[in-house]
């Protein structure tokens, strides 16, 4: 069956090849999810045009490609569980500390950075702080605070390093009202897994690339809310560092985390904190979407 179709298996690895080239090239995180399928179908045709070109079985085709498929996902569920044992186990911080960025290397010098800083300056969002926090030598998160000075909102850009260089800009829109309570919109896709405090309004949006629309989003969720936004009080850096303070203590509480003092035995993650994080993965990889 599939040794009678070559074009089959080269389109589909033309397509497996050319998608996420295309996904950074153009910022449309869609594109990530359908390469992954395609990579996933591929792997499926090619278990079967084996076992067919060699005579290995004489089963059906179809039964042929269902194994593969089976195959693959045991695979990069081994290969999945590894990264998450390793990243537990290594240095590199779940929860990284922010600093002031003086370095001059705010924003990538990218047409999407200026699409982006356009954006800003046409709804009147105000330049609050640049931060950086170190994720391991030389490599670096970096993110741009703004608000506006009439809803109050926060908007994050932070800018997420590749390991093919360059880095990929992704928003986090806050508001702060009464008794601690946040409304949360995000586009992260990169895997969480952990949880957030009941008062905190999360929706997270991975395959909303467009920051326009996801501004529209949580000016929607915004103006259904039961309570009116408030002003921050503190400055840009401390609000993100008591965020992740926040986080941190809260995942360590709910068993996501093992507690600091037992890490450097045990690793960051406990096995129930492993397993969810493997579950937001798949989810992101497969269907752009998370746990929270």
């Amino acid at each position: 069956m599939f040794t009678d179709n070559p074009l089959l298996l080269v389109g589909l690895a033309a397509v497996t090849l050319a998608l996420p080239q295309l996904a950074l090239r153009l910022q449309l995180p869609l594109l990530r999810v359908a390469s992954r399928w395609a990579r996933w179908l591929l792997c499926g045709v090619l278990f079967a045009t084996g076992l067919e070109l060699f005579e290995l079985s004489t089963r059906p085709a179809a039964v042929h490609f269902v194994t593969g498929l089976a195959l693959w996902f045991l695979l990069e569920t081994g290969y999945n569980w590894i990264a998450i044992k390793a990243l537990s186990q290594s240095d590199l911080p779940l929860f990284p500390k922010f600093r002031i960025n003086q370095d001059g290397d705010e924003w990538p010098a990218d047409r999407h950075a200026l699409a982006i800083k356009d954006w800003l300056r046409a709804h009147n969002y105000q330049r609050l702080d640049a931060l950086k926090a170190e994720l391991y030598e030389k490599t670096y998160l970096r993110t741009s605070i703004y608000q506006h000075p009439e809803t109050y909102t926060r908007l994050q850009v932070l800018f997420i390093p590749q390991p093919k260089g360059g880095a990929i800009a992704c928003f986090t829109l806050t508001n702060q009202g009464p008794e601690n309570q946040r409304l949360i919109t995000d586009n992260y896709f990169l895997p969480y897994g952990g949880f957030y405090p009941e008062a905190w309004q999360h929706l997270r949006k991975p395959l909303l690339g467009s920051l326009a629309r996801l501004h529209k989003l949580h000016e929607g969720r915004l103006k259904k809310s039961a309570w009116l936004a408030t002003p921050f009080e503190d400055s840009a850096l401390e609000e993100v560092d008591e965020q992740q303070r926040t986080l941190e203590q809260l995942n360590i509480e709910t068993g996501f985390l093992v507690p600091r003092g037992r890490q450097a035995e045990e690793g960051k993650m406990t096995y129930e904190g492993r397993y969810r994080l493997w579950k937001e993965m798949w989810l992101l990889a497969y269907f752009g979407k998370s746990m929270s």
